[in-house]
């Protein structure tokens, strides 16, 4: 996730019994973290998802928490996150061919930009 500065790990404790699939994570001079949590749905439980969302959003780093899922499940999801007061403001939904849109974007650009040699590529 380097290409937008934000550190990402993937299947994230975020409490006691409670994983996310995604964490992006950025420290901010002495702003402290930023943090967005991101969880797939794409089958399972919804209310399981949402617990898990729960739990992150009581962490005070977290910024947003997104559900990427396809069209369809994203309707699922915002039912039943309807009546979740504490996820109102804090919970996105993404749709899973914007991410992969995205994502395309983002290593098109980093390429053309590494092919001008304006950046000292790193080799581990």
């Amino acid at each position: 996730m380097a290409w937008i500065g934000l550190d990402s790990r993937t299947e994230v404790k975020v409490a006691d019994g409670s994983r996310v699939d995604t964490l992006w994570e950025q420290t901010i001079g002495n702003m402290g973290r930023v943090v967005y949590v991101f969880e797939v749905q794409t089958k399972g439980s919804i209310d399981s998802m949402i617990l898990n969302l729960l739990k992150a959003v009581n962490n005070p780093a977290v910024q947003a928490v997104v559900a990427v899922s396809n069209s369809v499940q994203i309707e699922k999801i915002k039912k039943h996150a309807a009546g979740v007061q504490a996820l109102n403001d804090r919970l996105k939904y993404w749709d899973y061919q914007r991410v992969l849109e995205v994502h395309e974007a983002l290593a098109s650009g980093n390429e053309e930009i590494n092919s001008l040699g304006l950046v000292p590529l790193i080799t581990w």
